[in-house]
């Protein structure tokens, strides 16, 4: 075997070694739910139980305190916590599992309950 064969061949395992390090960032990314839910949001997809929410609201969240608007409605105004990846609205006490990602350069913000409200509800960073 001819010396070139080995440095390719080193440098073939050192790019693998590199990738699976890579990789594994990103997999740790995806798994912490980190993100910042502050802002204005707009509910684009609902899914499961949905008594008290409507497609196109505005939710908008600033120093513990949401305010949910649904289209030619009266805005409500409802005080939160958010730690740990966890949304819990305190006067009803329903909590969300919050995850995040970017489709097509928007961000979007998954909200998947925990408990009795069995939805999955989808909104994009306005």
């Amino acid at each position: 075997m001819n010396k070139n064969y080995f440095k390719t061949l080193k440098y073939v395992i050192f790019m693998m070694f590199l990738g699976i390090t890579l990789t594994g960032t990103e997999c740790e990314k995806l798994l912490t739910n980190s993100g910042d839910i502050s802002g204005s949001w707009t509910l684009v997809k609902m899914e499961g139980n949905l008594q008290d929410v409507c497609l196109g609201e505005t939710a908008t969240f600033t120093n513990g305190t949401a305010t949910l608007q649904c289209p030619g409605m009266s805005a409500i105004s409802k005080s939160y916590t958010y730690t740990n990846g966890v949304l819990t609205y305190n006067t009803s006490g329903i909590s969300y599992n919050v995850s995040f990602k970017t489709v097509n350069g928007v961000d979007k913000m998954m909200l998947r309950a925990n408990g009795s409200v069995d939805r999955t509800l989808t909104y994009d960073k306005n």
